[in-house]
């Protein structure tokens, strides 16, 4: 103890980094990763549980997550029509019944070019492909016991798991559960139901999906980063200690909470809480700073003093980047630029990876009109995805 008080704690970090593993949890993202590592596992926070359909019932993919309640009134559309008709305004976007150029006509000067903005344009990104969700499974071989032949004089021979020789046979069967992105691109036919235990910055509980299972998703999740990415087996865990950075949103039983899952789920030996805000100022060399946090679903400030958060500067705004990607689409539809695809990104997943793909791609802060030539793809069926090249207007709305 007298050691871990007087040691250097890059000395620290360099001896006991490799056992030290920090687990991020976000409400889109979850990032892990060991101490020693430069960057960390950034993962989709989700996972995808297979269902056995009710008799009569067609296969369907579900999701399960509250953003699904959270439909825009009149009032909050025209009070969107509004804000953005204020932005537009101040920076110089024509309105819907000003003159544009025609797809046709070369861009004028002040318009990029897809070939002369960015390197990333030129990559079509955007398009995913569907997630197997089968899998191969071997059967061994069983010996036909003399009721099998009895059955065979009768002409009802069951089926066997081997062939006619006593051969192993190969059959595909539905994995049980899949993670991350391959989980955000089932294709809408499978049975599957995907669950996001966080949202907003808190437990995702609602009427239809229980605190109890929001725990058991998390564990499931975490366990399965720890053992498929970060390769520390069940039985090790005893050997690693744990850091879990949580922002300012989460309250103190959904801390408690997690810090069981990490000590008696996962089974690491000790674990410590930090917040989000000092490992972020402390991490670039500040004892002092205001910290902003802009995360998928929900935006973090706080101002940290001497190396404490000071609470009452704490702020939490429910929106983030993800509310970013859906601003594209809904500005596009505005400009009529959007191809007639039926994209859904809070009902279908892979709809909101293509968005905050094209969002990384193309908008960004600048004076002006600013318009770019796009791939949109288009998931409306588990068939290979449509596509249609489409000029994007006011890119620079969005952020």
């Amino acid at each position: 103890m007298d050691y871990l008080k007087t040691v250097v704690p890059s000395q620290l970090m360099a001896e006991r980094g490799s056992n030290l593993v920090v687990i991020n949890p976000g409400s889109a993202n979850v990032r892990m990763g060991f101490a020693s590592q430069d960057v960390p596992f950034n993962i989709p926070h989700c996972i995808a549980r297979h269902i056995n359909p009710q008799e009569g019932e067609e296969p369907k993919f579900s999701v399960r997550d509250q953003m699904l309640n959270c439909r825009a009134t009149s009032s909050q559309n025209a009070e969107r029509e509004s804000a953005y008709d204020i932005i537009a305004a101040l920076m110089k976007i024509p309105f819907l019944d000003e003159e544009m150029p025609s797809p046709n006509q070369p861009l004028p000067p002040k318009m990029g070019r897809v070939d002369g903005f960015s390197s990333q344009q030129s990559r079509d990104d955007s398009k995913f492909t569907w997630t197997n969700v089968t899998e191969r499974s071997i059967k061994p071989s069983t010996s036909i016991d003399r009721s099998v032949y009895k059955d065979a004089e009768e002409g009802t021979l069951p089926s066997t798991s081997g062939d006619d020789n006593g051969h192993d046979v190969e059959e595909n069967k539905y994995k049980e559960m899949i993670f991350g992105e391959d989980a955000l691109k089932i294709p809408p036919s499978e049975s599957y139901c995907l669950s996001r235990p966080i949202r907003r910055g808190h437990f995702n509980v609602s009427h239809n999906y229980s605190l109890h299972q929001v725990l058991e998703d998390l564990r499931t999740i975490w366990n399965w980063m720890l053992t498929e990415k970060l390769h520390i087996n069940p039985r090790d865990r005893g050997l690693y200690s744990a850091i879990l950075v949580l922002g300012e949103t989460f309250d103190n039983r959904e801390i408690k909470e997690m810090l069981s899952i990490v000590l008696h789920d996962l089974g690491f030996s000790t674990a410590v809480v930090h917040q989000e805000a000092l490992a972020a100022a402390f991490g670039n060399g500040l004892s002092t700073a205001c910290v902003v946090n802009i995360g998928a679903q929900v935006t973090q400030v706080v101002c940290v003093e001497d190396g404490v958060a000071l609470p009452h500067t704490a702020l939490a705004l429910p929106y983030g980047g993800d509310d970013i990607s859906r601003c594209l689409l809904w500005v596009q539809r505005r400009h009529h630029t959007w191809p007639n695809f039926q994209t859904d990104p809070v009902s279908k997943p892979i709809d909101m990876l293509m968005l905050n793909k094209i969002k990384e791609s193309y908008s960004q802060i600048r004076s002006g009109t600013f318009d770019a030539v796009a791939l949109v793809h288009s998931y409306d069926d588990d068939r290979s995805a449509g596509h249609q090249k489409t000029r994007l207007s006011a890119l620079n709305v969005i952020p």
